[in-house]
């Protein structure tokens, strides 16, 4: 019943633009055009990155722990490398497993640095190469 409403004018008789509006509006709704996916995708993109950088820069708990869980793994990770480097003169087939568990978890440390680490890498390169262009 809304949708016939707005057809009619305030002395409900049928308003001829209003109904051209309503349904011209109507259509040009039902299809997405290559310029407004572009402009969702722009909109999309700039909230992530807005998104994300308010939860970088928090100082919640869920914040210090994914701190001390990217240290946490990361700490592991150098151990069981340095364990595999030190345990290989005397021991070949331990420090072969070592470093089997090593690349066990390299996927999830490399993915906790990028994630955690990488968008401060990116921002100071970013940084760096706009002060480079405007001198």
């Amino acid at each position: 019943m809304k949708l016939l409403k707005g057809l009619f004018n305030s002395a409900n008789k049928l308003d001829p633009q209003r109904t051209f509006d309503t349904i011209s509006s109507g259509v040009d709704k039902l299809f997405f055009t290559n310029e407004e996916k572009s402009d969702a995708a722009k909109q999309a993109w700039d909230q992530w990155i807005e998104w994300y950088k308010l939860n970088s820069d928090e100082n919640s708990a869920r914040s210090v722990t994914r701190r001390i869980l990217a240290i946490m793994f990361s700490s592991i990770f150098l151990f069981l490398l340095l364990c595999a480097g030190a345990v290989y003169f005397f021991d070949e087939t331990y420090a072969g497993f070592l470093f089997d568990l090593s690349k066990s978890i390299f996927p999830l440390v490399s993915g906790i640095l990028l994630f955690y680490f990488g968008y401060y890498g990116i921002n100071s390169v970013i940084k760096t190469n706009s002060k480079n262009k405007s001198k």
